[in-house]
């Protein structure tokens, strides 16, 4: 079969929910700027992930730790720990991460561990200060 002229292919996905709940604790913006103290504002938070089994699929990450601070006058180094669930295994590489109240941005996260309770992934920083 032949097509001639465009043709519009789309895809769908749950898209995280754009306005904090009400009560919620202010959460800065994590898609303008990654440091440690954002992060660290965001233990306990959830975040929707965009790349599980197929790009459509989204899986919850939760943020469960923010460690290894090392800091000078010219760069900040930390690493970050998220759990998931252990029936959605993401592999290492970029994903898409959204949270209703402090937006979105890619992060390359790695498999760190599981366990009977879920899997759990790890991103390193090293960024430069201005």
């Amino acid at each position: 079969m032949a097509f001639s002229g465009w043709i519009s292919v789309g895809m769908t996905a749950r898209s995280a929910p754009k306005t904090p709940a009400s009560g919620s604790k202010f959460l800065p913006p994590l898609g303008e700027t990654f440091s440690y103290d954002n992060f660290k504002a965001h233990i306990g938070e959830t975040f929707y992930v965009y790349g599980g089994k197929g790009l459509r699929n989204v899986v919850n990450l939760k943020l469960i730790a923010v460690e290894n601070l090392r800091r000078d006058k010219n760069a900040e180094q930390f690493a970050v720990r998220f759990s998931g669930p252990a029936e959605e295994p993401l592999p290492g590489g970029v994903y898409h991460f959204q949270h209703s109240a402090s937006g979105e941005f890619d992060l390359l996260i790695a498999p760190a561990m599981s366990d009977g309770k879920g899997r759990y992934y790890r991103a390193d920083f090293n960024l430069l200060l201005p």
